[in-house]
């Protein structure tokens, strides 16, 4: 028998399939669409001159999401802000991440993307301890939200935070600490940024390897499509490559 429906009816049919579609379209999309989180912390993550967000991390990144073909926003925070949101809102991850015990069932995991050395930097004068154990009674700074804080105060020394890393180099100029405690190659670089010579690097006491940190309700699918698209970005040289531009080495 021919189903005979009235015109009407059928266009109504078709305009409701039409917005099934779009709405269905739409929650793909936008579980595909991430909000990138991140802060200064050259040479991994940073603003350049024109305001785009660059750095080695940065372009690993990029190329991640890029070959997984995800659509995405970069937007430079305070660490403390940029943690805390993606933590807290859907399809938002931050980076880069040092993945501790502390955070680590607080986000769904994706990297590791680089290494970073912690170091220790002192006047160039200053004596060289042989352990972190020998600063025990000695003012280290750092800054609000970073993993060195928490890994520091845990083994019971005295950290002096501040509100960001850029004023820490002043303040071990001025006297006002001991020790600064920084990633290595970080602490090179606002070094070099600020003009600053006399402060070196005298001890690294830990190395950790940073990630793409995204809020837990990202699909479990997802993170995997995402890891195993960077292990295929590592296998093929990609990765190596970023690292060369940068001037560095995996």
């Amino acid at each position: 028998m021919q189903n005979l429906q009235h015109p009407a009816l059928h266009a109504q049919h078709r305009a409701i399939m039409v917005v099934v579609c779009a709405i269905a379209c739409t929650s793909v999309c936008a579980a595909e669409r991430l909000v990138l989180a991140t802060e200064e912390y050259p040479p991994y993550n940073m603003s350049d001159t024109r305001g785009h967000v660059v750095g080695l991390s940065t372009d690993i990144v990029k190329a991640l999401l890029d070959a997984a073909g995800y659509e995405y926003d970069i937007t430079v925070y305070p660490w403390a802000r940029a943690i805390g949101m993606a933590r807290t809102q859907v399809n938002t991850c931050v980076y880069s991440m040092s993945r501790t015990p502390e955070r680590e069932s607080l986000y769904k995991w994706i990297g590791p993307l680089v290494s970073n050395d912690w170091a220790l930097f002192a006047l160039a004068k200053s004596s060289r301890p042989a352990s972190l154990d020998e600063t025990a009674n000695m003012r280290i700074g750092s800054y609000q939200g970073d993993a060195i804080v928490s890994y520091l105060q845990t083994r019971g020394h005295i950290v002096d935070a501040a509100p960001n890393d850029d004023v820490n180099p002043k303040k071990l100029l001025a006297g006002r600490i001991d020790y600064w405690a920084t990633g290595r190659l970080i602490g090179q670089y606002r070094l070099t940024q600020q003009g600053i010579s006399g402060i070196e690097p005298v001890l690294v006491f830990n190395r950790t390897e940073m990630y793409l940190a995204c809020q837990k309700q990202l699909p479990d699918e997802q993170v995997k499509l995402l890891n195993n698209t960077l292990a295929g970005l590592q296998k093929s040289g990609a990765i190596r490559k970023i690292y060369a531009t940068h001037g560095y080495t995996p």
